[in-house]
C-alpha cells in the first residue's frame, strides 16, 4: 500500500512539473513557430521575480484618488469623483438635482499605460417625488496626463427606462444614447 501511494505521488509530481513547464501565456495574432508574440491583454510590467513593482514609479501616477470632473457633449455635468484602490468609483454630480439622484458608482480597471476604463451606473428618478425610472450607464476611457494630476477622455452613455420592480432590466435596449468628453483634475491634500 505504501509503495502504491509513493508511486502515485511521484507520478503526480512528474505530471505537475511537466504541466507547469509547458504552460504559455495567451498571445494575440498569428505567427510562425518561434516568432515573438505579444500578450493578448495588456499587463503591468513585472520585475525579474515576476512580481508587480511597488509604488507608482512604474507607469506614472495611479488614477486612485479624488478628482474634480467635468463632462461635456451629450451629458453636461461636473462634481467630484473618487477612484478607490479596489477598483470601485463613486461620483457626486453637482450638475444633477439631489432630489432626482446625484450620487452614483462604477467599477474601473487599467487597460494600458496610464489608461483606464470605467463602467459607471447612475440611477435616477423621473422627477422629484416620483418613483425610480431611469438607469444611466456611462462607459468612459480615461488617459492620465504624465504629471498624474489631470485626465482627459471620452464617454458613451445609454439611458434605459426602468421600474422599481425590475430596476436593472436593460433587455429593451436604451431609449437614447450619446457621447462626449470628460476631463478631471486631481484634488490634493493641503
Amino acid at each position: 500500500m505504501k509503495t502504491t501511494i509513493k508511486s502515485m505521488a511521484a507520478t503526480l509530481a512528474v505530471i505537475l512539473v511537466g504541466t507547469v513547464a509547458t504552460m504559455e501565456r495567451a498571445s494575440a495574432g498569428c505567427a510562425a513557430p518561434g516568432a515573438v508574440r505579444s500578450p493578448a491583454v495588456w499587463q503591468e510590467p513585472k520585475d525579474s521575480f515576476g512580481l508587480m513593482p511597488v509604488g507608482d514609479f512604474n507607469d506614472g501616477a495611479s488614477i486612485v484618488g479624488l478628482w474634480k470632473f467635468k463632462l461635456s457633449g451629450f451629458l453636461t455635468d461636473f462634481g467630484t469623483q473618487a477612484f478607490h484602490a479596489g477598483g470601485t468609483e463613486m461620483m457626486f454630480s453637482a450638475g444633477v438635482d439631489p432630489a432626482t439622484g446625484d450620487v452614483c458608482q462604477g467599477v474601473w480597471r487599467k487597460v494600458g499605460p496610464s489608461t483606464y476604463t470605467l463602467n459607471h451606473i447612475a440611477m435616477a428618478w423621473t422627477a422629484p417625488g416620483a418613483e425610480y425610472g431611469v438607469l444611466i450607464r456611462i462607459h468612459m476611457l480615461l488617459k492620465l496626463a504624465p504629471s498624474g494630476n489631470s485626465f482627459t477622455g471620452t464617454y458613451n452613455v445609454s439611458l434605459f427606462a426602468e421600474t422599481p420592480q425590475d430596476p436593472f432590466d436593460e433587455s429593451a435596449g436604451p431609449f437614447v444614447t450619446g457621447s462626449g468628453t470628460a476631463t478631471g483634475t486631481r484634488v490634493k491634500p493641503d
